[in-house]
């Protein structure tokens, strides 16, 4: 029975079920507080009772954040873990939550998430998941500073520090909220976004009575990224102020204390949450949580710098560093003993120091001799002794690991003989070597032959040391430094192409496709060295458009490509699909073993362009719109410069994308302007026949808003929605029986509701009709009043539109200027003066001051150009 329950167990726990977790962090491995947050995850699943297999990822947005590294980000999750779902995903901070409610759904479809570390709730308010649950972040900005004001009750000045990332503004904001109660008592003083030595400046020149709140310090307005312990330095190191943080980290890193949050507890309960669901509990059923385990921590150094103690604390705070208690409330007991002992030591020891003393000189020289034959023998540099006829006495290990000959090989030879001898190096090692013989010391950069004949670029120095005979002897260092030229090569390299992008770019982006592409291509060409090759421009089959065609270096523009006639439609189509599914191709005539297999199309392009050949696609408008086939003199390329291929690519597809949006736009423009104006005559025309009078003033109305929009310098696009809109403004009018319009006297209440209902009608009209511009939205609010006295809906301010505030200035003007059947025109002065009294109340200040001013330029108003629209 004994061993049936000994194996059953085992049998049992065979077949238990097992789960998979991922947790995403935002920042890095090695962060304290990322680091703290995976051991309590991790701790907790070990304890939970499942048998879990926890797989971690760092997206390190704390020292590189970028849209290409997010989208390089989700391509790697989706190739690793594209047969790999996990049951639970647990993301620690803002970012990696973020990540995963984007891409969450596409990469793990319906896989819960436990989140943690999440300081902007409104993540989740918006998002409205129901698989989605955690832990807020809650930090005690009150308890923090009331242990300030507790432990140095004569501070008056309280420090926000803080970076100016997303995590920081939002710590920033709620600090501030929290400390209104304290206004009264303490200046707060803002140190936002500086760099190091910013920070530190503004530091110093605070007054003593100012305690520091350390917020979210990790990266200075450079981008350079700061750990909790370096932020806490660099805060420490600008003057004597007590430091507070609100996470265990800022202690952990050197600040003195606050009530803060644990990085361990905090991952914890994300974990417990995490277990529940893998039990069967939804998420929904599981609302997130706000971590309120706050305790008060301090850092001892701190502390003992300041002159606090134990005593001067809250009741439960934990001390960090501090020292063991025994030696802390010993230590004058025992180093008295450890003297007493020390002296003991030294007495029985002098009664050996004479008997020693001989033995010690003897050994001395021996071990001088030694050392110094070590350190020559195992110097990681190439050593050489030689006489006064430059001939070599002796070489170390360096020398034979540098130039692979044995002492023997080269004992009794010329050393320039051994090291220099290369056509244009020889005469420049003599050189040196008689100058080194003439007493001179001499060091410089320069070439040496190896044995097997290659060169290798070395740093050299060459001394000679006087002998008692009155001779000398000659010493010889040589340091490879290949390692150094190779990243100064790059170096210089990456210079060239740092300046190609940003002249590839300017190309691109300012002289669009036909005056851009050409050059651009011929500087990339001939920073590779490549002499054949093309660019080429598909449609959305994968059929050539375009094709600019390199050829000794120089680009030919192709508007009938040739490719097309070379390569087969089914070869093209291939190639498109190859490109879109690899991200590239690498054609040779001869495959390398183990490499990719070889498209059936490849004899074609190698047979067109040559051999070996490099393809790069074009992407433009999330689809590949063509190709980049340069033939190199090597491949595979240096990773840096298949990134500049692929930016040229970026650059040449944005720029395709843009130029067939242009024409898009330019043939969308012809379309809706022909459009437009038929719009407008069938509206005249039904106008006109109602009411000419408001026609004429529609016209003169659009007129007079077009010259207020353009002495504003407002593009031709809002100069045309005004335009049209103010040709079509009083179109409810059409709805109203003409015995109203054209009554001579005064309207009743019930006649003047429906007038002040135009607005309205000319709204249901224009809603109806799919145009171009929002004339419908403009037109309803051309009777409106920036201090919300107008109609019909009472708007106020910004709510209105500019086109319509634009309009009902000049809707004004015309009115009381033209004559109308129950009055008179009450003349030009009167209207500008009603607008001017106004201003600001009812009108637009901007567009009251352009009318005014295109009036007074000479605007006159068309009295007879409705009669355009008359049948």
């Amino acid at each position: 029975m004994a061993l049936f329950f000994l194996v059953f167990p085992r049998c049992a726990s065979g077949s238990e079920r097992s789960y998979g977790a991922l947790l995403l962090n935002s920042y890095h491995s090695g962060f304290p507080w990322t680091d703290g947050i995976t051991e309590g995850i991790r701790s907790t699943f070990e304890s939970g009772g499942l048998r879990i297999n926890l797989d971690v990822e760092y997206m390190d947005t704390k020292r590189t954040s970028s849209v290409r590294a997010v989208r390089a980000f989700g391509e790697y999750f989706r190739t690793k873990y594209a047969d790999k779902r996990p049951d639970i995903l647990l993301s620690s901070d803002d970012d990696a939550l973020v990540f995963l409610l984007r891409h969450g759904k596409e990469l793990f479809p319906g896989v819960p998430i436990v989140f943690c570390g999440l300081n902007n709730p409104g993540f989740i308010d918006s998002g409205g998941d129901a698989r989605v649950t955690g832990v807020f972040e809650e930090m005690d900005i009150p308890g923090t500073v009331e242990l300030m004001l507790r432990l140095f009750p004569q501070t008056r000045n309280l420090a926000l520090v803080s970076d100016l990332s997303i995590s920081g503004m939002g710590s920033v904001s709620l600090v501030r909220k929290a400390l209104a109660p304290f206004l009264d008592r303490l200046k707060v003083v803002d140190l936002l976004g500086f760099s190091g030595d910013e920070l530190r400046d503004e530091l110093s020149m605070l007054s003593p009575d100012t305690a520091v709140l350390l917020l979210v310090y990790f990266q200075d307005d450079a981008g350079e990224y700061y750990s909790p312990a370096r932020s806490v330095a660099l805060v420490n190191s600008a003057g004597p102020f007590p430091v507070f943080g609100l996470w265990s980290m800022m202690v952990e890193g050197g600040a003195l204390g606050g009530s803060v949050l644990i990085a361990e507890r905090h991952g914890a309960l994300a974990a417990e949450m995490a277990l529940r669901i893998l039990r069967g509990t939804p998420p929904s059923e599981i609302p997130p949580v706000a971590d309120r385990h706050l305790v008060p921590v301090f850092n001892y150094r701190e502390m003992v710098r300041f002159g606090l103690s134990r005593f001067d604390l809250p009741a439960g705070s934990v001390l960090l560093s501090e020292p063991e208690t025994f030696l802390y409330r010993h230590w004058k007991l025992l180093l008295a003993n450890a003297l007493v002992l020390s002296a003991a030591l030294v007495y029985l020891l002098a009664l050996f120091i004479n008997e020693r003393m001989k033995k010690a000189a003897e050994k001395d020289l021996k071990l001088k001799k030694a050392q110094w034959e070590g350190l020559f023998r195992n110097a990681p540099e190439a050593y050489v002794v030689f006489d006064g006829a430059n001939d070599i006495v002796t070489i170390n290990d360096g020398f034979t690991r540098l130039f692979g000959y044995t002492r023997k090989e080269v004992a009794g030879k010329n050393l320039d003989s051994v090291v220099a001898d290369f056509p244009g190096i020889r005469s420049e090692a003599e050189n040196n070597s008689s100058r080194v013989l003439s007493g001179e010391t001499v060091t410089g950069e320069s070439c040496r032959r190896k044995k097997d004949g290659a060169l290798v670029p070395v740093e050299y120095m060459g001394v000679v040391f006087p002998m008692r005979d009155e001779t000398f002897t000659g010493f010889a260092i040589y340091r490879d430094i290949s390692e150094r030229k190779k990243a100064e090569d790059e170096m210089l390299k990456n210079l060239k192409r740092e300046a190609l992008i940003s002249s590839v770019s300017a190309r691109l982006l300012e002289e669009g496709v036909r005056g851009g592409v050409p050059p651009s291509l011929e500087d990339l060409a001939a920073f590779f060295g490549v002499s054949r090759g093309c660019l080429v421009e598909t449609d959305g089959d994968g059929i050539p458009v375009r094709e600019f065609s390199l050829s000794e270096g120089r680009v030919e523009f192709l508007s009938s490509p040739e490719v097309s006639a070379v390569l087969s439609p089914e070869a093209l189509k291939g190639l498109n699909l190859y490109l879109w599914e690899t991200g590239k191709l690498v054609l040779e005539s001869s495959p390398r073993p183990g490499g990719k297999e070889v498209p059936r199309f490849a004899g074609e392009l190698l047979e067109l362009w040559g051999d070996p050949l490099h393809f790069q696609p074009v992407y433009s408008g999330g689809a590949v719109r063509g190709f980049l086939v340069l033939r190199l003199a090597g491949v595979p390329l240096h990773h840096s410069d298949e990134a500049l291929l692929a930016m040229y690519c970026d650059l040449a597809g944005s720029a395709f994308l843009r130029d067939r949006r242009i024409n898009i736009m330019e043939e969308a423009g012809r379309m809706l302007d022909s459009a437009s104006r038929g719009i407008v005559e069938i509206l005249g025309q039904a106008l006109a026949m109602k009411d000419p009078y408001t026609v004429g003033h529609q016209i003169n109305v659009a007129g007079l808003a077009r010259a207020m929009a353009k002495k504003g310098g407002y593009d031709e696009a809002f100069q045309e929605r005004v335009y049209y809109a103010g040709l079509v403004h009083d179109l409810g009018k059409i709805t109203i029986p003409s015995a109203i319009l054209s009554k001579p006297g005064r309207l009743t209440d019930i006649e003047f509701s429906l007038i002040r209902n135009h607005a309205l009608y000319g709204w249901d009209i224009l809603s109806s009709v799919d145009l171009p511009w929002p004339l419908a939205d403009i037109v309803v609010q051309h009777h409106e009043r920036l201090d919300g006295s107008g109609y019909p809906k009472g708007l106020r301010g910004d709510a209105i539109g500019r086109e319509a505030r634009f309009l009902s200035v000049a809707d004004v003007v015309e009115a009381m200027t033209s004559h109308r059947p129950y009055r008179p025109g009450l003349g030009i002065v009167a209207a500008l003066d009603e607008i001017r009294s106004h201003r600001g109340g009812w009108f637009d200040p901007e567009a009251v001051d352009l009318c005014i001013a295109v009036i007074e330029e000479g605007f006159t108003f068309d009295g007879g150009s409705y009669r355009l629209f008359l049948p």
